[in-house]
């Protein structure tokens, strides 16, 4: 079962130098640790789960899935969903046509503490089209900011949308229909002013991009397809760019 977004990737050139960045554009930044695989993070959290992974190169590694996108700028370049029996996951989209590649993940936090988790991911081609999954092997809330660690000075609460830019709907909105079961809605974008077509997940959403807009085509041309910005809620509004990664601060009603 796919229960809602868990986090969204965003590739910087120097983990440190962008926790500075973060914090001084009002977030709350926890140091997240070390993967074995040559990258280490740190976290964003909100209120409602989710959170922006901060992750950067500490060791070159071309062979990792996400290493192309350093010489793209880096930015928002994935989507991660929160699943409830992931094997079963894997299972019905490799009835529906797609093939998801299960495998053990883990961090180890500054204080030493190892945390675990299995994730499946899409065939590379598909990376920022269509999510990764992830289930936890040790207890969420060591993997994820909560309490405290998820207020942040410029207001921020959680994440309303993420908007995934896309050369062609169709094929992407029939793929995204099979991974949730659900039809979603044909729209237009109110501030981009372009096609999309949107998603519920849980208490966020998706929405696909296409058209002509001087964002969309920035994001195809650097990076190819994949997340656009991301929509927060927040208790103020505001427009906030850092590096390639672009948010939008939605404010909320008190």
């Amino acid at each position: 079962m796919l229960r809602q977004i868990d986090h969204l990737v965003v590739l910087v050139p120097d983990l440190e130098a962008a926790i500075q960045e973060y914090r001084g554009a009002g977030f709350t930044v926890v140091p997240g640790g070390t993967h074995p695989t040559g990258t280490h993070n740190a976290l964003i959290g909100f209120g409602d789960g989710a959170y922006l992974e901060l992750l950067a190169f500490y060791e070159d590694n071309p062979a990792h899935r996400w290493h192309r996108f350093r010489a793209a700028g880096g930015g928002i370049i994935d989507l991660c969903v929160l699943v409830e029996g992931i094997e079963a996951e894997c299972q019905r989209l490799e009835r529906a046509g797609f093939t998801y590649q299960l495998a053990a993940g883990s961090r180890t936090r500054p204080d030493g503490f190892t945390i675990a988790w299995k994730n499946a991911t899409p065939p590379d081609e598909l990376t920022g089209q269509l999510p990764f999954l992830i289930e936890d092997v040790t207890p969420r809330q060591e993997r994820v900011p909560h309490g405290q660690q998820a207020e942040h000075p410029n207001g921020a609460r959680g994440v309303a949308e993420v908007v995934i830019a896309v050369r062609d709907l169709a094929p992407v909105v029939s793929a995204w229909r099979a991974l949730l079961e659900a039809p979603g809605e044909a729209a237009e974008d109110p501030i981009l002013g372009t096609p999309v077509h949107r998603f519920a997940l849980g208490p966020h959403r998706v929405s696909l991009a296409a058209g002509p807009h001087p964002l969309i085509e920035e994001r195809l041309g650097r990076a190819g397809p994949g997340p656009l910005l991301t929509r927060l809620w927040a208790w103020t509004t505001a427009d906030v760019t850092l590096g390639s990664a672009r948010f939008a601060l939605l404010q909320l009603e008190r």
